[in-house]
């Protein structure tokens, strides 16, 4: 049997729509299973990304503002979150960037410089 074409609606991206009245317009975290060590090395590897340092990483699994790093602390304990942290900035350092604004240079025969900015990669812990 074939669907009924008015059964169909329109497709029509989010930002398109207006508002629902009961939208709470805040991201619904929803349990999914999967191996938590996994989720605690990919969520660690996030942050140390975005150049958190150990103590930082640290205490991000003792802040209510992050349900699942606390979730994973209690499930795994402390010692094995720190062993697990430090064992990642050992790994792989703590990635800074420094961003400087260069002046144009005038040797570069009228090219266009304006846009151009000069970036310093340091990684600590190496």
């Amino acid at each position: 049997m074939e669907p009924r074409e008015s059964s169909f609606v329109a497709k029509v991206h989010p930002l398109d729509r207006p508002p629902e009245a009961d939208d709470p317009f805040e991201l619904m975290a929803e349990p999914v299973a999967g191996d938590p060590i996994v989720m605690l090395d990919c969520m660690l590897q996030e942050f140390l990304w975005m150049g958190w340092d150990e103590a930082q990483l640290v205490s991000l699994f003792h802040n209510p503002g992050y349900p699942v790093l606390v979730q994973l602390r209690e499930y795994f304990g402390d010692d094995f979150v720190r062993q697990q942290v430090s064992a990642l900035v050992g790994r792989t350092g703590v990635l800074r960037f420094r961003e400087t604004i260069a002046e144009p240079d005038e040797e570069c025969d009228g090219e266009d410089q304006s846009n151009l900015v000069q970036l310093k990669l340091n990684i600590h812990g190496h």
